[in-house]
């Protein structure tokens, strides 16, 4: 007899050996996706902590809090501007909205960063030297590749 074509039982393995990869490889694309936003996340909080010193040098006081009021606005950070601004973030109330994730600033210039959207929300702090994950989740923290 002259068989042409794939039995039942092979079509039904070569769907089940599909499944079981992309059940593997589908996670690990996501987290690696994340990774990469983040790391864009990283670049755009150290040079909104690199133009708050800046500031902050201007004025001769020691932190953003010191800032007289008037020049504690969001906008008057040189990276801040709207012909500077990367394409995709806008200023929002007393912050930075893009890419999913808001960046406000506190305290000695640190940069506080809130992850908005996808399957990882958390929080992190950019202090100058280090950034920090205070999210409770520790899964969205070791996403992030941060403890």
């Amino acid at each position: 007899m002259n068989k042409k074509g794939f039995s039942l039982m092979e079509m039904l393995t070569v769907v089940i050996i599909v499944g079981i990869l992309s059940s593997v490889a589908i996670p690990q694309y996501r987290k690696i996706m994340e990774k990469g936003r983040f790391t864009k996340a990283q670049a755009m909080a150290k040079s909104l902590y690199d133009s708050c010193e800046r500031l902050v040098a201007e004025f001769g006081v020691e932190s953003w809090v010191d800032l007289p009021a008037s020049k504690k606005q969001i906008d008057d950070l040189d990276v801040v501007g709207v012909d500077v601004l990367p394409l995709g973030f806008n200023i929002a109330s007393n912050g930075v909205l893009g890419k999913g994730f808001v960046y406000t600033i506190s305290g000695n210039c640190n940069v506080n960063i809130r992850k908005l959207e996808g399957n990882y929300k958390a929080d992190f702090v950019f202090t100058g030297s280090e950034f920090l994950c205070t999210d409770r989740d520790p899964e969205s923290c070791n996403v992030y590749g941060l403890d």
